[in-house]
């Protein structure tokens, strides 16, 4: 595809041997039904204990559009979010997991938002999961515990932070992100609200993990909470600037 990039896919994966291949067979086949993005895809393979490694290097000889980043060692989502993200070459950045809980038919509706040349452009897209009728109780009700509070503590009101997102790359190279959790994504939201971006949701079907099991924890979801504790106590002294 000719010129550069519009759009950036970026997907971190860890232990997602079963689902993967799924997630780039649908993610291309939009890509391919969109030429005018010229769509880019950074698979971030962080060190998986299976066979993600093995199941990556086969499939992305169907996809030359892919580009491929290899952990030797588990580093967590954070850092490989990041490489993605440095990796990026496109306008755009949209991440999504790899988990095929995301259902990749809804790209356009991301991607149209930040093409609009109309009124109606958002400079970033937050998908929304609406229903989270996958989720066992006690995770549903950490997400709206964790949701409640971000949002009582950032005075904003953002009804998902940690689903699939599209930011303009230039965001990244103007702001420097403190995170080193699943706060990485509430932070680029507040940063975002903070230096006046565009910033609209719109609803996402919440499919359900089909295979495999999630990484996230009370020990994950803990750091990130301490994590937001931290980036409040800083947003609201004289220090605070959403840049640094």
């Amino acid at each position: 595809m000719a010129g550069e990039p519009q759009v950036s896919f970026v997907i971190p994966v860890y232990n997602e041997e079963h689902n993967i291949t799924n997630v780039l067979r649908d993610l291309h086949q939009v890509i391919e039904n969109h030429p005018e993005w010229r769509g880019e895809v950074i698979v971030i393979e962080d060190g998986s204990k299976d066979r993600t490694r093995q199941v990556l290097l086969d499939e992305i000889k169907k996809f030359p559009a892919t580009q491929l980043i290899l952990h030797e060692r588990n580093q967590g989502y954070t850092p490989s979010l990041k490489d993605g993200i440095e990796r990026a070459r496109g306008r755009y950045v949209m991440y999504i997991g790899a988990d095929e809980e995301f259902d990749c038919s809804e790209v356009p509706a991301f991607v149209r938002l930040l093409l609009d040349p109309s009124e109606n452009h958002a400079d970033i897209v937050l998908g929304v999961r609406w229903q989270r009728n996958a989720y066992k109780l006690f995770r549903f009700f950490l997400s709206v515990i964790y949701i409640f509070l971000l949002n009582f503590l950032f005075k904003l009101r953002i009804n998902d932070y940690n689903w699939s997102q599209a930011w303009p790359r230039d965001f990244f190279s103007r702001v420097k992100l403190r995170s080193g959790s699943l706060f990485i994504l509430p932070e680029i939201i507040i940063r975002a609200h903070d230096l006046k971006y565009r910033i609209k949701e719109i609803p996402s079907n919440h499919r359900g993990r089909r295979t495999g099991k999630s990484s996230v924890n009370l020990r994950i979801m803990g750091y990130a909470l301490l994590e937001a504790l931290g980036f409040w106590r800083y947003r609201r002294s004289p220090e605070y600037s959403a840049l640094q």
